[in-house]
């Protein structure tokens, strides 16, 4: 219930910051006034409208001086006052019944401004203003409002129709399966029936419990490997399993149950040259068997350089007693009483304080470690000079077997991590970078305690590794934020306090940190547009005038962004409509729309950018395709807030298909030998792996079927590769501005419709198959070292033939 009131409170917000903002841009008033049935609701809108500028109070009639606007918010609820504002604002949150104001008011001498519209937002509203409009202006206003529901209609009954072509596409395979199942069980039916089968019933019979004493008696087992091992490889195994037992004595929790005996053994053999670990636990009324696991565990670890400081501030005198028992036979392990729980930020710095070693290692009292977790970590150590190092998770209910979730993380992204806690466990870090960074974990941010210091290490850090295995198991259980951390809502509240306190840390401007409605944990920032320049679209279009004629309106009739220009580059049109539709536009829009025409021939994307590019005026480019339409009125502040970033190099939108599945929601490297759009056919309203599509990310590339940059950077890299005529110019460009220094980003918070590729088509002919095939092995030939380090956005352990983020898990080695 408190999420949903959560839930509800940011989106009011987030509603009242776009009236306010359009309402700033289009009518700019020196004062407002707000009147409204709903208290809460006002006060957010006055808030709102104060934010940009504009002086806004509850509406009083006694004022000295009336305001120049008035907002009525839900006029249905609401009786207007004797004395009216100049102008008067009817904005229905909840009802779309505006039309039996417009006689009340018209008769107080307040007529509709017809050129105020809605455009596109789901809340409606109306602009009065004290003066009669005339007669052309109200045709003009009509004819327009008229347009935008025929526009609406068109789309609704094409995404009816699209919607019940699928529906009988799926009966008709709902059918044939069906017919098909049917035959099969004839078949077997016939088959199993059948004289002869019953006969060699007998025969089958042996053959089956052969092949099973095969695999299951020792001595075949024996023979088996035998054949398989060689018998040098016999006696290694048979050396393994002798020094295993010595190394790792049977408990409750075996090693062998995570690795291979060979592997554990020649890890204990070849430990790497890295400084003591120390891990701390603070512990409070653990469950005895729970306990009992994570001593198991840390025992257990091929690394020998540890030490594990428990720290006890619980009153299950047995849980003190268990580990003191562990303590008398291993001088690693110790333990400490605290006088008073100080929750865990507080119990953890005893720890802390208590711990000898010059790396320090956070572990929840009831989790898991994998044996090799240690091991790995003092590898990046040795190896790689790491100070923090993080590795992949497991998360798991009741017995350790029972694995429900994997969580393969990226390599270190600033974007994702501040959208959320994705580092987690198992985390390790150095004691100098941790004082470096401001000392240990913090109460104020008691519930996100491990997110701050992560946020505050990260900043600081020299080397960051990360450590693509599952090596950290994570329990769940009922009320523990392994399970939700909605369980937990005073988490979410410490986690926007702790991105506040990194973006002061770190001198960047925010305008707000919120919550993502509806995903506990996961985290909006709205940057504040410090650089606002004009952002010059680029088109390239040919003929498919209705596909770009929607495409133009969607922008002029939601976009929220002051400052853009449309380039339209025209290439090789034949069809005499297409030309008198630019003439229209260009007299429509004649500040920010021009068409420029390519001498080019054929189909050439990169070379239409490129020629494209030298007609903009702005300070962004954003390469849009001809046949996309915007849904997210803000599509362009939410793009521009990274674009200004001088780290960001390119930013992605998230692009759906007519039937609201996801076509683009970032560029994954590697995916089919080349690139593939991760997330896929995934519906618009899925969480994705890991939550990856409701929050912003670091992504190797974007499509440039909707993609900005700033134009400096854009020239820096020399603009798009010529010789990628069609496919791969856009992986091609995203992979140089990685390799100049820039990450790329993808936001989910900019949306817009694609409908694919039907300006140029499809490779459906030998000359487009040989082309797109040349493009294929120009791309390898040129980033094939980087191809094969993989992607470092993504992770190893997906299948990389495939592009929903299915796992094929990589051994340890």
């Amino acid at each position: 219930m408190q999420l949903e009131k959560e839930k509800e409170s940011r989106q009011d917000a987030e509603r009242c910051r776009l009236l306010a903002q359009r309402i700033a841009e289009e009518l700019a008033p020196e004062s407002a006034a707000v009147l409204g049935d709903d208290e809460a609701s006002c006060t957010a809108l006055q808030k709102a409208l104060r934010k940009v500028g504009i002086r806004a109070n509850e509406w009083t009639a006694a004022a000295a001086r009336q305001p120049d606007l008035l907002v009525v918010e839900d006029p249905t609820f609401v009786e207007l006052p004797a004395q009216l504002a100049a102008k008067v604002l009817l904005v229905c949150t909840d009802t779309t019944a505006l039309a039996n104001w417009a006689e009340h008011l018209a008769q107080r001498g307040y007529y509709r401004d017809m050129f105020w519209r809605s455009k596109g937002r789901t809340q409606q509203s109306a602009l009065f203003r004290a003066a009669q409009p005339g007669a052309l202006a109200v045709v003009k206003g009509y004819e327009q409002e008229l347009d935008t529901l025929r526009d609406r209609m068109v789309r609704a009954e094409r995404s009816c129709g699209e919607q019940a072509a699928l529906i009988e596409r799926l009966r008709s395979d709902l059918a044939l399966s069906r017919s098909h199942e049917k035959q099969l069980e004839e078949t077997l039916g016939e088959v199993t029936g059948s004289t002869f089968w019953k006969l060699t019933w007998p025969a089958r019979y042996v053959v089956s419990k052969s092949r099973q004493l095969w695999h299951t008696l020792p001595l075949f087992v024996f023979l088996h490997e035998l054949r398989t091992e060689g018998i040098s490889g016999m006696r290694e195994k048979a050396r393994a399993r002798r020094e295993y037992a010595a190394l790792f004595p049977s408990k409750t929790l075996r090693a062998d149950a995570f690795a291979p005996v060979e592997l554990l053994v020649k890890q204990v053999h070849a430990q790497p040259a890295a400084p003591k670990i120390s891990i701390v636990v603070p512990l409070y009324n653990t469950p005895l068997e729970f306990l009992e696991e994570l001593l198991d565990s840390v025992q257990n670890q091929t690394y020998q350089n540890w030490e594990l400081c428990c720290v006890d501030a619980g009153q299950d005198a047995a849980v003190g007693q268990k580990v003191q028992d562990r303590a008398k036979a291993d001088p690693r392990i110790r333990y400490q009483k605290l006088e008073k729980n100080e929750l865990i930020p507080g119990n953890t710095n005893h720890g802390i304080e208590m711990a000898t070693g010059d790396y320090i290692a956070l572990l929840d009292h009831d989790d898991i470690l994998h044996p090799c977790a240690l091991w790995y970590t003092a590898k990046a150590i040795a190896e790689q000079g790491a100070d923090f190092i993080y590795t992949d998770e497991a998360t798991f209910e009741g017995s350790v077997d029972n694995v429900v979730l994997y969580h393969f993380k990226p390599d270190f992204m600033l974007d994702n991590l501040r959208s959320n806690n994705y580092i987690c466990h198992l985390t390790t870090f150095s004691r100098a970078l941790m004082e470096r960074s401001g000392g240990g974990e913090r109460m104020e941010y008691n519930g996100s305690q491990d997110y701050d210091l992560f946020l505050r290490l990260t900043e600081q850090a020299a080397k960051i590794v990360h450590i693509p295995h599952a090596l950290y198991y994570w329990r769940s259980s009922p009320g523990s934020t392994a399970a939700d951390i909605s369980a937990k809502t005073y988490c979410i509240n410490a986690g926007i306090a702790a991105l506040k306190a990194h973006y002061a840390r770190c001198g960047v401007a925010v305008d707000e940190v919120s919550l993502i409605p509806g995903t506990p944990g996961y985290y909006k920032t709205d940057y504040t547009i410090a650089h606002p320049g004009r952002v010059s679209i680029l088109i390239p279009t040919c003929d498919h005038i209705k596909d770009l004629e929607l495409c133009v309106e969607s922008i002029y009739d939601r976009t929220t962004y002051p400052d853009f220009e449309l380039i339209l580059i025209e290439n090789n049109s034949k069809q005499p409509e297409t030309f008198r539709a630019y003439e229209r536009m260009e007299k429509e829009h004649p500040d920010n729309l021009h068409v420029v025409t390519w001498q080019g021939k054929g189909f050439n994307y990169s070379a239409l950018n490129n020629f494209g590019e030298t007609f903009a005026t702005g300070e962004y480019l954003l390469l849009l395709n001809n046949d996309t339409e915007v849904i997210t009125p803000s599509w362009l502040e939410e793009m521009v807030m990274y674009a200004q970033q001088k780290r960001v190099g390119c930013v992605g939108a998230k692009l759906l298909y007519p039937d609201d599945t996801v076509q683009h929601a970032g560029v994954g490297f590697g995916i089919g030998g080349v690139a593939g759009h991760l997330h896929k056919y995934f519906p618009a309203t899925s969480d994705g792996y890991m939550g990856r599509l409701n929050y912003v990310q670091d992504v190797y590339g974007d499509t440039a079927a909707c993609l900005l940059i700033r134009r400096a950077v854009y020239n820096e890299v020399h603009g798009l590769d010529e010789s990628y005529a069609v496919a791969f110019n856009d992986v091609d460009f995203c992979v140089r501005v990685r390799e100049a220094g820039y990450t790329n980003v993808f936001t989910p918070f900019a949306q817009l419709y694609h409908y694919e590729s039907k300006s140029r088509g499809m490779e459906d002919n030998p000359e487009k198959q040989k082309r797109f095939q040349g493009e294929v092995l120009r791309f390898q030939a040129r980033w094939g070292d980087l191809l094969a380090k993989g992607d470092p956005c993504t992770n190893p352990n997906f299948d990389i033939r495939r592009e929903d983020f299915s796992l094929k898990i990589l051994p340890l080695e």
